[in-house]
């Protein structure tokens, strides 16, 4: 949603003042002297000892400290120096500042988040936090801080471009980045009046269908014994779902945990690969910390001074959004309005904006002069947003912190007790031999006439622990059995991966790492798979249809990048969705245009064949009619694209990840320099997942895995890691995209911790921080 609303258009005259701001600093050499300082020693103003930040070819940071305190404060340095500029674009956009630094194009970004009110909420929740993990962000902040107030200071490229200076780091800015994680995952509130135009213009059975309800024979992950339940009748759900299962950029995240009994090593391996929106830089950084209780190492999120995603020296942990509903709009008139303020949003080369913020007793007032999409009935004024992302006692910053000390299955649920938002799919493994379950967070309980009355508790929401099956896997799929007693979503997804995860765990009975990387950047579709016998059935009329079908008849469903079939089926699969149900939601279509699998699976191979029928003809169409005709529309699209030899077709030529840049992508000259592009294989449906958009030309990818870990209970420092684009965000640095073609290949890293700074490795860099003072 954050890249969404911050995808501005960039005017000729602004890319052409951008090019002589450029050349200039080029001149003058400013560009390169951002780069930061990796080797000797830097003054740290608030660190109590000497620490160290050794990075290795990747520019991963190992960071030695004797302190927990003065390890928060290097990764505030290390962050400092490899990310400011997104730290900076994050907390702006979040409080409603970008206009400040961008313009008017910042404007109706600065107007959503300044509604939603999420600046405010962080600052009381950080006043709010206990004092060990103030204490944490603080020493986080101080190490950000050295950085910026460090003697000849050079600010990296974005604000030497935007003529501007970064402003100090508090440690409600941190907490200001996990509201930004946890809105990326929100959306389903959002999501209503579009839904509820769909419910009326089809019906409410037709919209279940199209929509896509999850399917009988689809995994749960986990069961009623797993939850320590007796079988019961199943729990009613809400009819309709609130966004779709496979609604665009609805491809979430994959983990999976296999017990010793399942493993060649007899100790547990946990997989782990959140797909996010594609950004450049990297969402998330690598580091290794090491203190005296022990190493952890990971993916951290810049801005946070913990590891999010990783292992330490006993457990190892990986999420999954569980996509709950967690948010409502409700319809009110200004008497429910319970108070007001004035919002001044600042525009650079403009004039000031002022907007006036209504809130309710339930959260924030959506301004129909700037929410025109909502709509409000015959009798209210305003929607109402409720949500879980403006409690005051969110302390949701300080798992993480805990999560790191864990040595074992209760310290770890102990540690998420105090989860609140987004809910997460949480994996969990332990050396000694433990694996796990939990899906915390706060979750409301609603009554019959949808008021919020309580939550469930945290000893009610999913968990388990050691399920006789050996195994754990989630893909944003259903995760609880028919018969959970609590209502979390109608929004499951993820069909065809979770089915894939568990035919690879399945088929065979012990793994090691390798396997269960295979299974991890695995590309074969099982949606193709399912639909293709009935494809194969078409009847075009053209000569490359033909010669289409030829070529089809021999593939084995993978996506892969050197193959000419994965983009014959991709461009067929668009061109037949159009014609299934283009007719049957008229004006809605472009709104809803999408590569919605579990629909179109249904149509071609289930009961919903009668979609396939024209509704503005009298003749009655069956799938089959369709099947040729898409087929030679898709082949003469294709080949005016990509040229009329389908055999030199390669799926990888077409279909790359476009890691954009916030907010240089979106401005003439400057994206091509800020941009960072990267054949992939698979699609929306492979594990490897890998969506693009059917609503633009193309396919470019622009939701994938931003972080790949296998984690080897046996053997921890054989555990293996990668992120998207590289470790700097800044565009002068080697490590700007260096991981990126890795990342495209299904490549991983090492990140061993069992060497200390007595014996660092050859060829790192070694700053060393030393104590200064304050």
């Amino acid at each position: 949603m954050i890249a969404r609303l911050l995808r501005y258009t960039g005017l000729a005259v602004a890319g052409l003042l951008a090019l002589a701001v450029v050349a200039a600093l080029i001149v003058g050499n400013r560009l390169y002297a951002s780069l930061p300082q990796t080797s000797g020693t830097m003054d740290a103003p608030g660190l109590q000892n000497t620490a160290h930040i050794v990075r290795d070819s990747w520019g991963i940071p190992h960071i030695f400290a004797d302190r927990d305190r003065d390890a928060f404060y290097a990764l505030g340095v290390a962050h400092a120096q490899d990310r400011l500029w997104q730290m900076e674009i994050t907390r702006r956009a979040l409080r409603g500042r970008v206009a400040e630094v961008l313009g008017e194009p910042g404007v109706s970004s600065d107007i959503f988040f300044r509604t939603m009110g999420l600046g405010p909420a962080a600052d009381t929740a950080a006043e709010n936090l206990p004092a060990d993990i103030q204490a944490a962000l603080e020493a986080y902040a101080a190490g950000v801080n050295a950085v910026i107030d460090a003697p000849g200071f050079v600010a990296p490229p974005e604000f030497q471009i935007l003529m501007m200076q970064p402003e100090p780091w508090t440690p409600a800015d941190t907490v200001v980045v996990y509201k930004a994680i946890a809105l990326d995952l929100f959306g389903n509130a959002f999501e209503e009046p579009r839904l509820a135009a769909l419910q009326a213009h089809l019906g409410p059975e037709r919209t279940l269908e199209f929509i896509g309800r999850y399917p009988d024979d689809a995994p749960r992950s986990l069961s009623m014994a797993d939850l320590g339940l007796e079988e019961a009748a199943a729990t009613p759900e809400i009819e309709t779902p609130t966004q779709g299962p496979e609604d665009n950029g609805r491809d979430g995240s994959n983990n999976w945990v296999l017990s010793g009994s399942r493993t060649v090593s007899g100790l547990p391996i946990l997989a782990n690969d959140p797909h996010l929106g594609l950004r450049a830089p990297a969402i998330w950084y690598l580091a290794r910390i090491t203190a005296p209780d022990g190493s952890v190492v990971g993916a951290t999120l810049p801005g946070t001074p913990f590891v999010t995603l990783g292992r330490n020296d006993n457990i190892a942990w990986g999420f999954t959004n569980t996509g709950p509903d967690v948010g409502d709009l409700h319809a009110v008139t200004e008497a429910d309005v319970t108070g007001s303020r004035e919002e001044i949003i600042a525009v650079r080369f403009g004039d000031d904006i002022t907007i006036t913020r209504r809130e309710t007793a339930t959260g924030p007032v959506l301004d129909p002069e700037h929410f025109p999409a909502y709509a409000v009935p015959e009798g209210a004024d305003f929607f109402a947003l409720q949500w879980m992302l403006d409690e005051p006692d969110d302390a949701t910053t300080g798992v993480g912190m805990h999560i790191l000390a864990g040595q074992d299955w209760q310290d770890f649920v102990d540690a998420v007790r105090n989860f609140v938002a987004p809910q997460q799919n949480m994996v969990f493994a332990a050396r000694d031999g433990d694996i796990g379950f939990y899906a915390p967070a706060r979750i409301p309980v609603r009554d019959v006439d949808g008021n919020w009355v309580s939550t469930i508790p945290f000893e009610d929401l999913p968990h388990t622990r050691n399920p006789e099956r050996g195994f754990i896997a989630t893909a944003n799929n259903k995760i609880v059995p028919d018969g959970y007693p609590h209502y979390l979503t109608g929004d499951w997804y993820g069909v065809n991966r979770i089915r894939r995860i568990y035919e690879g765990i399945e088929s065979t009975d012990r793994h090691d790492l390798d396997s269960m990387a295979a299974l991890q950047i695995d590309t074969v579709s099982v949606m193709a798979r399912q639909v293709l016998p009935v494809l194969m059935t078409a009847e075009p009329a053209s000569e490359a249809g033909r010669e289409a079908l030829v070529m089809l008849a021999g593939w084995d469903a993978d996506m892969a990048v050197d193959r000419a079939e994965p983009l014959i089926y991709a461009a067929w699969m668009r061109s037949l969705s159009r014609a299934v149900y283009a007719d049957d939601l008229g004006d809605l279509f472009d709104r809803w245009y999408a590569d919605r699998r579990v629909f179109m699976t249904d149509v071609l191979t289930g009961d919903l064949g009668a979609w396939c029928d024209d509704s503005t003809t009298e003749a009655v169409e069956t799938c089959l009619d369709l099947l040729g005709p898409a087929l030679d529309d898709a082949m003469e699209q294709t080949m005016g694209d990509h040229g009329a030899d389908m055999s030199a077709w390669r799926w990888g030529d077409a279909h790359y990840a476009r890691h954009a840049h916030t907010p240089f992508s979106d401005f003439p000259v400057l994206s091509d320099w800020f941009t960072i592009e990267t054949p992939v294989p698979g699609d929306g449906s492979t594990v490897n997942v890998a969506h693009f958009s059917y609503r633009t030309p193309g396919y470019d990818v622009f939701h994938g895995a931003s972080y790949r870990a296998l984690y080897d209970m046996a053997e921890p420092d054989a555990s293996r890691f990668m992120i998207t684009t590289g470790q700097s965000g800044n565009v002068m640095s080697r490590h700007y995209d260096d991981l990126a073609p890795l990342w495209g290949r299904g490549e991983y890293v090492e990140i061993p911790t069992g060497w200390t700074m007595d014996a660092v490795p050859e060829g790192m860099s070694v700053l060393e921080l030393q104590p200064g003072s304050q």
